[in-house]
Parts: structure tokens; C-alpha cells; sequence
């Protein structure tokens, strides 16, 4: 079972949930290349919103100038009125809110790669090739 497929399925692939007060959840995170050549990787997350005023961001840890991984913190404040930063989908007719959001991830790699960070669990994505 891969990463997404656990989300989906409830299991948290961390040992631990994250702490963030105002962590997001995700339940599909995945590289694809630039929309141009030469662009690089970027991080396309998606998840539910907690709320419906909730402006979710990917937030990279820069602590440490070398990490093994590493990490982008996946996180949510309330949006002011006229922010639109965040695209939305009502997901049918249920009406759940649904994000979906991307960061280019050039210069922010760690030695192996990035690990996502949400309220759910962690996913690693190895960019070394190995």
C-alpha cells in the first residue's frame, strides 16, 4: 500500500500525528514537473479545507541548512474577505471544500529529499534517484 492509498485509508504513515495547532490535513501530495521545461519539481498537495475560510499554505522548515529531508509544513490560517490565494473546489453535491496547492521546490531540497508535514501523518519523496 502506498502513501496516498494509507491516507486514504486513515493510517498515518508517521509515528507520531503533528503537533501544529493549525496543521492541515492532506490526502494526495505528489511531484510533477514544471509547467514549462527547465521549471524543475514542484509539490502539488491536496486535501480538505477545515473550514470554509481556511487559506492553506506550504510552509518550508529553513532551521537547518542541510537536513536529510527537508520539511514543508502543511498549514492553515483564516483568509481575510477579499484574499483569493487559495483554489477551491465545492466537491459536488455534498458541498465538502476541497484544496489543492503547489510549491516549486527548487533550492529548498534536503540531501535526499522533502518530507510534507500535515495534521494527518508525513510523506517523504526521495529526490536523489536512489
Amino acid at each position: 500500500m502506498n502513501n496516498d492509498e494509507q491516507m486514504r485509508a486513515g493510517k498515518v504513515t508517521a509515528q507520531a500525528q503533528y503537533s501544529r495547532v493549525n496543521a492541515a490535513e492532506f490526502d494526495s501530495a505528489e511531484l510533477r514537473a514544471g509547467p514549462t521545461l527547465g521549471q524543475g519539481l514542484y509539490l502539488i498537495v491536496s486535501g480538505p479545507t477545515p473550514r470554509p475560510d481556511a487559506n492553506i499554505k506550504l510552509l518550508p522548515v529553513l532551521g537547518d541548512p542541510a537536513p536529510e529531508y527537508r520539511q514543508i509544513e502543511l498549514a492553515w490560517e483564516a483568509r481575510a474577505a477579499n484574499d483569493h490565494d487559495v483554489s477551491i473546489d465545492r466537491g459536488g453535491s455534498l458541498g465538502a471544500e476541497r484544496y489543492e496547492k503547489s510549491m516549486p521546490l527548487s533550492g529548498l531540497s534536503g540531501t535526499k529529499g522533502i518530507e510534507l508535514v500535515g495534521a494527518n501523518g508525513t510523506k517523504k519523496f526521495n529526490l536523489t534517484g536512489h
